[in-house]
């Protein structure tokens, strides 16, 4: 088509040149007159392709394509922009919350819900040699007012085993004010009596006990790259310590007073990078200011801890952590003949392990108040490193404690009591697996050894589940297995076997099938 119309132009200029020759020979026109012709012509076609060039200016040709082929690249750009697209006003969705009325609050818009639910088959199974009515319930003496008081609830079960149905649920509620204010509140189930776990046994009997275990205030300061590098929260809060085990403090242990945490960056860029952390804290452990004409003997937990947290570039980590925790005013003082005046030097909840000795100094043998023998100045060291395997993470952890207040001549001036020394512990573990189970088919399975002796740490405040009752004077091992059988459920089968370190034989294997959730 293009060399047809090149052929036609070329034989159009042929004719006019021809024409306007004949004309000048047989003088209808002069030369000059042709030339002009000519030369107005080419000026004119000059302007015409100036201003054809002009209106074409910022268009687009589109050849000619066939409906068959139209349709095929339709459906192919359908297919691969409609995921990304899809994606987009999802998340743009959530981002504007669609859907969500404008009349609401800000308030109610900032603040998310989570928590958690846990269902447990439990069985208890003790070793044959177990020395029966060999262990004081201390706790349960307390509330009695004494041994005999307090019947077959004095003593700890040593010797029938046991299966039970455990549960427990949290349920908390968090507001964001801005970028670094925080507020929340949590409720969770547990015994009232238990300051510890929130797990309780479902026999029938009663219905669930709800209590606010969380109760906080918080400030995260960020810099322009996101990274927290200052943490001050006041309250009640879950711990602020590194704490990889449960050998000092049990993972469901809530704190009250103020801790802050400090940390210094260490390169790296975004807020997660390697930093030094230092957290310092004072928190009010018994109040006795309406029990003791004394209130300067509250007993306060005063605490700090300096660690360091390194990330490296192929996706390791390791976490190191060395920690002070000075209980003040926490060990037993004797009371006067015949006066209850320091029973507020007790402690509100025992569980198994500790020294203790009889305050109540009355001379009545049916009446007992038992209180801690030894003072608890814990230092504590841990570490955690994490290593990626393609797509599981291998880690391996240690924790030790040393009671570094206990002191043999002091408990015995006080108490008359000649106690051995037993203030160490140490516990480790490792585990492998995917990072985490709130998928289905995700596992990890870990296996540990722990060692506490019987006055490393407060009885009341470590693991719960280890040695039935928990506490301290306990060894063995335990192993842990947790699979995903749908989003934020799996399954957790624990394996703890345990025995008692000093006193009469007391061994313990305990097997937990869990069902978690977690929202």
């Amino acid at each position: 088509m293009a060399a047809d119309e090149r052929q036609s132009l070329e034989e159009l200029r042929n004719t006019v040149i021809n024409l306007l020759q004949a004309l000048v020979e047989q003088g209808v026109i002069t030369k000059e007159k042709a030339a002009q012709m000519v030369k107005q012509a080419q000026d004119k076609a000059a302007a015409d392709a100036a201003a054809l060039a002009k209106s074409d200016e910022g268009a687009v040709r589109v050849p000619y394509v066939p409906q068959i082929v139209k349709d095929d690249i339709a459906k192919k750009v359908a297919e691969e922009v409609k995921p990304a697209v899809v994606a987009d006003v999802v998340k743009q969705a959530k981002d504007e919350q669609w859907g969500i009325p404008a009349a609401l609050p800000d308030w109610i818009k900032q603040t998310s819900v989570s928590g958690t639910i846990l269902v447990r088959e439990e069985g208890l199974l003790y070793g044959r040699n177990n020395v029966p009515n060999a262990y004081l319930n201390y706790n349960a003496v307390n509330q009695a007012g004494g041994v005999s008081a307090a019947g077959a609830s004095a003593v700890l079960n040593t010797t029938e085993d046991r299966v039970r149905l455990r549960g427990s649920a949290r349920l908390a509620f968090t507001t964001n004010f801005s970028d670094s204010l925080t507020a929340g509140v949590r409720l969770a189930t547990g015994n009232s009596t238990d300051l510890v776990s929130p797990t309780q046994t479902l026999d029938g009997t009663a219905p669930f006990a709800f209590g606010v275990d969380n109760l906080f205030v918080r400030l995260d300061e960020r810099n322009a790259e996101k990274f927290d590098y200052l943490s001050v929260v006041g309250g009640r809060f879950d711990s602020p310590w590194f704490t990889p085990t449960d050998l000092v403090f049990h993972k469901y242990l809530t704190f009250n007073g103020v801790a802050a945490t400090g940390r210094l960056a260490m390169g790296g860029h975004g807020p997660d990078q390697s930093n030094v952390f230092l957290t310092l804290a004072a928190m009010p452990v018994q109040d006795e200011s309406a029990l003791s004409s004394l209130p300067s003997k509250n007993k306060v937990l005063f605490a700090g801890q300096l660690g360091t947290n390194l990330l490296f570039s192929n996706g390791q980590r390791f976490v190191v952590g060395a920690a002070m925790y000075d209980f003040m005013n926490v060990q037993g003082e004797m009371n006067p003949p015949f006066s209850t005046v320091n029973n507020w030097t007790a402690p509100l909840f025992f569980r198994s392990g500790n020294t203790v000795f009889n305050i109540s100094n009355n001379n009545n043998p049916a009446s007992n108040f038992f209180a801690l023998a030894s003072k608890f100045r814990l230092v504590n060291v841990n570490a955690t490193y994490t290593i990626p395997v393609s797509r599981y993470t291998f880690q391996i952890t240690a924790d030790a404690v040393d009671n570094v207040g206990f002191n043999q001549q002091e408990i015995f001036a006080r108490t008359g009591l000649d106690v051995t020394r037993r203030n160490k512990g140490y516990q480790g573990e490792i585990s492998f697996g995917t990072p985490d189970v709130l998928h289905s088919g995700a596992w990890r399975a870990q296996v540990g050894y722990r060692y506490l002796q019987r006055d490393a740490v407060i009885d009341g405040l470590t693991d719960s589940d280890f040695h039935y009752f928990g506490g301290t004077d306990a060894a063995g091992y335990y192993v842990v297995g947790d699979y995903g059988i749908a989003k934020r459920v799996w399954l957790r089968f624990r394996y703890l076997s345990a025995n008692s370190i000093d006193g009469p034989t007391y061994d313990v294997d305990t097997v937990q099938l869990d069902v978690r959730t977690q929202f």
